[in-house]
């Protein structure tokens, strides 16, 4: 990471709340290996002609008392960690024992967000709120699941996967990838499960398009910092990149990608969208 300090000062404790949510992350995921051990996939066999990422097509195995126990955790530590929004956590912690989290796993897998909006309605708090505490609780989860493919996807370039913006394991849209050091590999990069999978150079993950004079960058001026915006200016898509091939170090994608949120403004000021619908 470069020591240089972005153009835009981000709101006091913005990025050591999301470290923050990373180190529980880590914690839970420490803990779950002892007891969530979901079997490994034949994923390239699974992805091809589908157009569903692995965990829309099986079912992860997650235990609803786990998830429960969880959930409970992550909301003591959320409502110690945003104190602004403490009284709907205590909303939902009053109310969590009496969800069904095994429906919660299966309509989180199938992406149903009416079943989301339903079960905000009934608990009195926002839907973006309940997702939210829904999403990083099953994070955890993801992570391990998504273990078996972390060596293999990264260097599948040829896996039978049509939607080169979302993640293959867990179906999230990235909008971050790095460039590697030893081969300037293009690797998209999912902060939901921390999946990695092999993408073109000259290429708009969103739309395909592959002309070279199409696909550029834009930087800061006088920015020496690893970080480019590539941009396609046939879908006026952008992608966040961190860019190894000069020497920069190794480093954590999930903090890179809250910490350049001024390379989002720059680029939507430009006229640029990442497509998250």
């Amino acid at each position: 990471m470069t020591n240089q300090p972005p153009p835009v000062v981000l709101p006091e404790g913005y990025v050591d709340f999301f470290r923050d949510l990373e180190n529980w992350q880590n914690q839970e995921l420490i803990k779950l290996k002892q007891v969530y051990q979901p079997p490994r996939q034949d994923i390239g066999k699974a992805l091809d002609g589908n157009k569903r990422a692995l965990l829309q097509q099986v079912n992860p195995g997650i235990d609803a008392g786990s998830l429960r126990d969880t959930y409970m955790r992550f909301l003591a530590w959320l409502q110690n960690a945003r104190p602004a929004v403490s009284a709907e956590i205590a909303r939902l912690l009053k109310q969590a024992e009496t969800f069904d989290f095994q429906e919660i796993a299966a309509a989180f897998t199938r992406g149903n967000d009416v079943y989301f909006e339903g079960l905000a309605e009934q608990t009195g708090v926002t839907n973006e709120l309940l997702f939210f505490t829904i999403d990083h609780a099953l994070r955890p989860y993801l992570r391990i699941f998504a273990l078996p493919y972390e060596e293999e996807l990264p260097n599948a370039d040829s896996l039978p996967w049509d939607f080169p913006a979302n993640c293959p394991v867990c179906g999230a849209k990235s909008h971050f990838c790095r460039l590697t050091f030893d081969e300037g590999h293009r690797l998209m990069f999912c902060d939901r499960c921390f999946s990695e999978w092999w993408i073109r150079y000259i290429f708009c993950p969103y739309c395909g398009h592959d002309r070279p004079g199409d696909i550029g960058f834009i930087t800061i001026e006088n920015d020496k910092s690893p970080f480019k915006v590539y941009v396609c200016e046939k879908c006026k898509g952008y992608l966040k990149t961190y860019d190894e091939r000069d020497g920069a170090p190794s480093t954590d994608l999930y903090i890179a990608n809250v910490e350049t949120i001024y390379l989002d403004m720059l680029a939507q000021e430009k006229g640029y969208t990442n497509h998250d619908e």
